[in-house]
């Protein structure tokens, strides 16, 4: 007997089908796709041999997340930190540069390179926090109250009209914007601001990582785990 029916095979799905497997329930899990993953598969999609990601690659918050730190897969998996978390090109060849390292990033930026550093300082001093605030349900009280407040604020100034008033050039302001973006979604508006809030600040710490041999090892190492405690997966279901 099913204890537990997860529908998609997707990184949340599987993530709850282990936990749930792991409280020693019976799980199933439905996918209507013909494999399993979701956002995070790998396919041969040009020549053999050459494995692409169809949905994401570089996974930002996956070295600080508490779920992979619980489910091993920090560990489990090989993953790639780049020096360089990521980039935003700009007109006559220039480029804003997001180093791993806050103080280079800075550097790199001139006149906003101050006012870069203290909008991100304070988050990652207390990342932690942060992590455990945004990756939570919001309606509670924090734990680390002081990560929230910083995190709030610079969501409410980043998201709203004075989202600019914080720097002077052009560079800083548009490689916030690439990272803003990320969240599909208005700009400025809180959510896209907070959205790009933890995106930059997991650049300047854990780094924006990625995994040896594509996405779809994620999903796979979760997967083993799930029928190595007696989970199911249907595809083409």
């Amino acid at each position: 007997m099913t204890d537990v029916t997860v529908v998609g095979s997707g990184p949340n799905g599987l993530v709850a089908a282990v936990i749930a497997a792991r409280a020693g329930l019976s799980v199933r899990v439905l996918e209507a796709g013909s494999t399993i993953g979701g956002g995070i598969r790998t396919a041969e999609l040009t020549l053999p041999g050459f494995r692409h990601d169809v949905c994401s690659a570089v996974h930002p918050a996956a070295l600080a997340s508490p779920v992979f730190k619980k489910l091993g897969l920090l560990d489990r998996i090989e993953w790639i930190v780049p020096e360089l978390s990521y980039a935003h090109p700009l007109e006559g060849g220039r480029a804003g540069l997001a180093w791993r390292d806050l103080d280079r990033t800075a550097d790199g930026l001139g006149v906003d390179g101050e006012a870069w550093r203290r909008l991100l300082a304070p988050l990652l001093a207390r990342w932690r926090g942060v992590v455990d605030f945004t990756g939570s349900q919001l309606l509670r009280v924090p734990r680390d109250p002081i990560a929230a407040v910083q995190y709030g604020l610079r969501a409410l100034e980043q998201g709203t009209g004075l989202w600019n008033t914080r720097f002077r050039g052009e560079v800083a302001p548009a490689l916030f914007a690439g990272s803003v973006a990320h969240a599909a979604g208005g700009m400025p508006t809180l959510a896209s601001a907070g959205a790009g809030l933890l995106l930059a600040m997991h650049a300047h710490g854990a780094g924006w990582g990625f995994p040896v041999g594509g996405s779809q090892v994620i999903a796979d190492a979760l997967a083993d785990e799930l029928r190595g405690r007696g989970g199911e997966i249907v595809t083409d279901a």
